[in-house]
């Protein structure tokens, strides 16, 4: 078990619909903006547009309502951007085209830390999305952005192969890497509750996050905490097991 004491210069969020990563790493991503000025981008790859049962209610109006409700919600944690890459809600591939773009979000970015959806359970089912984004993110980071040889059209004067130092996979079922959050919970709270259309019961949730705060708070020792399965990506090539 670890718990992450210090922060990086330069993080990326790979987040499958709008109001995930507040929910998975809010506190974090909190955390460190205000304590340590990390710069964070966020990557939203689906547009969330069948995220509703209002059949009045169009995609392309959820798509536009659920938009503004990501940057309100990634303004309030003072995230730097947000890239909005409009894939169909339930429709991210495993693809040549998702690696790369994913691929050059980090390139152009160069975070040292990436956080995603972990995409194996073993358990428990998850939403489709969340699977490919986490894996596709986790790919992108570890396998494609750091070679020259992959995606070569990309590389430029500005935006060069990049080695990320590693991730953290928020809703695992095994964390071993924690974040103390205490003093954080209220700000990620807020965040995810400017996901208005799809928050029905706002002190529901706002008491929800808390209790697993204090959950996983519990696991390591710490008042109030975020967990994740932390992978290394800077470890040496015999170790790889390829």
């Amino acid at each position: 078990m670890e718990i992450i004491e210090q922060a990086p210069k330069r993080a990326i969020v790979v987040t499958p619909h709008p109001d995930d990563c507040e929910g998975g790493c809010g506190g974090t991503m909190a955390k460190w903006i205000d304590s340590s000025y990390t710069d964070i981008v966020v990557i939203l790859c689906t547009k969330g547009d069948k995220g509703t049962g209002d059949r009045s209610l169009t995609p392309e109006k959820l798509t536009a309502i659920r938009e503004i409700e990501q940057q309100n919600a990634s303004d309030s944690l003072g995230i730097s951007r947000v890239v909005f890459l409009r894939h169909p809600d339930g429709g991210l591939e495993d693809d040549e085209e998702f690696r790369r773009e994913l691929v050059y979000e980090i390139r152009k970015h160069k975070p040292e830390v990436l956080f995603c959806i972990d995409p194996v359970r073993s358990t428990t089912h998850t939403h489709r999305d969340h699977r490919k984004s986490g894996q596709c993110a986790i790919d992108a980071a570890f396998s494609f952005a750091p070679n020259p040889n992959v995606f070569p059209d990309q590389i430029s004067d500005e935006v060069q192969a990049h080695q990320m130092d590693y991730a953290l996979l928020w809703s695992t079922e095994e964390p071993d890497a924690f974040i103390n959050t205490k003093g954080y919970v209220d700000m990620k709270a807020d965040s995810l509750l400017c996901h208005v259309s799809q928050i029905p019961n706002p002190e529901g949730t706002r008491k929800r996050l808390n209790d697993r705060a204090v959950e996983a708070g519990e696991k390591c020792g710490l008042e109030h905490a975020e967990g994740f399965r932390k992978l290394d990506f800077r470890v040496d090539p015999l170790e790889r097991g390829f």
